[in-house]
């Protein structure tokens, strides 16, 4: 046996850390792999850890994937501006978080996890993406149902090009470079606006109350029904 002073004393382990490298383990496995091909095991070897400690940090493999998924587009910088250049803002930001964040993406995972947690996507997209555009598009003018309809085909297009780039990697948008994808993107946004505005009545219904077992987001006071009578 070796005699105490020849051992290393053990290292107390830093829990923030910890934490934080079991999240970018689980965030890239979720993304590559989706929800159900991912296991704990598989992350706490990619991190380096014990899978018991998923268990104590995070409860389980549904809080670790509900804790790495949470992300923020933040289309609060991106808004702002003229109306007439929102097209190339949104692409610019599109493009520079695919090249930034990668494999790697929370975006990617909710998509190819949507079938076994579809509310994880659908919360994602509508707090992130839906709800701001619709209060920026009423800020230029735009009326209710001209806002929800322009916000929803903007990102009903955004997720099919998402798919067909980064998931299927077939045909002309995936094999586009970087600089003809973004002005294909600031085009293509361009004309969902500007189509968006002159539409004169309504062609998707107004949105519904969500129905999820989740907890839902604090009401949004724009959304009430006295804002839209």
């Amino acid at each position: 046996m070796g005699s105490a002073e020849g051992r290393q004393p053990s290292r107390p382990r830093n829990a923030a850390a910890t934490r934080e490298r079991l999240l970018e383990a689980a965030a890239a496995l979720f993304a590559r792999n989706g929800y159900e091909a991912t296991t704990v095991s598989q992350v706490a070897q990619a991190a380096g850890f014990s899978p018991n400690l998923v268990t104590r940090y995070f409860g389980g493999k549904e809080g670790l994937f509900l804790a790495a998924m949470e992300t923020r587009l933040n289309l609060d910088s991106t808004l702002p501006g003229s109306i007439d250049g929102l097209g190339r803002r949104l692409a610019d930001r599109i493009v520079d978080r695919w090249e930034r964040q990668g494999d790697a993406d929370p975006l990617l995972a909710l998509l190819r996890s949507a079938s076994s947690r579809p509310a994880a996507l659908g919360e994602f997209l509508e707090q992130e993406a839906t709800a701001p555009l619709t209060r920026a598009l009423v800020s230029w003018g735009f009326s209710d149902h001209q806002a929800v309809d322009t916000a929803n085909a903007i990102q009903s297009f955004i997720v099919g090009t998402v798919v067909t780039r980064r998931m299927l990697h077939t045909g002309a948008v995936a094999a586009a470079t970087g600089p003809q994808l973004r002005d294909w993107l600031a085009d293509v946004l361009q004309r969902l606006v500007d189509e968006g505005a002159e539409a004169d009545s309504p062609r998707l219904p107004a949105p519904a109350a969500p129905q999820r077992g989740t907890r839902s987001p604090e009401p949004d006071q724009s959304d009430t029904p006295e804002a839209r009578s």
